[in-house]
């Protein structure tokens, strides 16, 4: 199995939900994860986070970076990967008092 940018996109674009690409993907979209893609991704990503919380031993990192270079076709990639699993890992930071207040009154005036 390869991923490519595509997959990673498409993985993006539908959040990382599955059932959304099955229900309002295009079938193009669909055809190119017919093989276990998504949930791969899915584990990849979460792997990412748990390397970066430091929960993995070293040995579980090294099959993990091997893996992706069997897996990933450029560095680009492994890149948009950290950032997935960034996006959709990581807890999301609270929002100070100010950005709060200049969200509302956005919202309240726009």
């Amino acid at each position: 199995m390869k991923l490519t940018k595509k997959h990673l996109g498409i993985y993006n674009i539908y959040e990382g939900k599955k059932s959304t690409l099955e229900n309002v993907g295009t079938q193009k979209e669909k055809e190119l994860f017919q093989n276990g893609e998504f949930e791969k991704i899915t584990e990849l990503i979460q792997t990412e986070y748990k390397i970066k919380k430091k929960e993995l031993s070293e040995s579980e990192i090294l099959n993990h970076k091997s893996e992706l270079n069997v897996i990933l076709d450029s560095n680009w990639n492994k890149k948009l990967l950290k950032y997935l699993s960034k996006k959709y890992c990581e807890p999301e930071k609270e929002q100070s008092t100010f950005d709060s207040i200049m969200s509302m009154l956005w919202a309240i005036f726009s």
